[in-house]
């Protein structure tokens, strides 16, 4: 039987935010694993001004980043923008771990486009295979909701975390707080 604490824990790294997202995620409404009593988290942000992405992990940020795109975002930059967004995934495919979250899913994406695009659903899928194998290190993930993009997000940028501490030997419980 599940049994829930309402004591929060607060997860033992700080999330960063560029200051340039127009429409950050909140990492409110988590919680940690069974072992750690589903207890809530309580996830540390910051706003800092990114060399590259939206979020990172405070300490890590030549690293790790995660970009998000909402559905008409991604339209309008791989469109309107894609040169610019090109030199993004090129920083981003720099780093250890890179990903791309997009608030939508396949079926939403490939048949249900924003009102008013030019950019043909076709295009967007073939760019996005594209530069999957021009930017190896560049993870995608298009996501349903919203909350699950975050999700996807804090779930990333945590394992990151976990792994290099545990490659430090800094933690010994591979949880770390019982979130993964």
């Amino acid at each position: 039987m599940e049994t829930r604490s309402d004591k929060p824990l607060i997860v033992p790294f700080t999330v960063v935010v560029d200051t340039r997202e127009q429409s950050p995620f909140g990492f409110t409404g988590h919680r940690a694993d069974a072992h750690k009593q589903y207890r809530p988290l309580v996830v540390p942000v910051v706003m800092a001004g990114l060399r590259t992405g939206d979020y990172s992990l405070q300490g890590f940020e030549n690293r790790i980043a995660v970009e998000r795109k909402s559905l008409s975002d991604a339209y309008s930059t791989f469109s309107q923008e894609r040169d610019r967004f090109e030199r993004e995934l090129e920083r981003l495919n720099q780093l250890e771990f890179a990903g791309v979250v997009i608030e939508a899913g396949w079926p939403s994406i490939l048949h249900r486009p924003p009102p008013h695009t030019k950019f043909s659903r076709k295009s967007f899928f073939r760019s996005v295979v594209a530069w999957q194998v021009r930017f190896p290190r560049v993870h995608w993930w298009a996501c349903e909701t919203r909350s699950f993009a975050e999700t996807v997000t804090l779930r990333w940028l945590e394992r990151f975390w976990l792994d290099d501490m545990e490659r430090m030997g800094r933690v010994r419980d591979a949880s770390a707080g019982g979130m993964a």
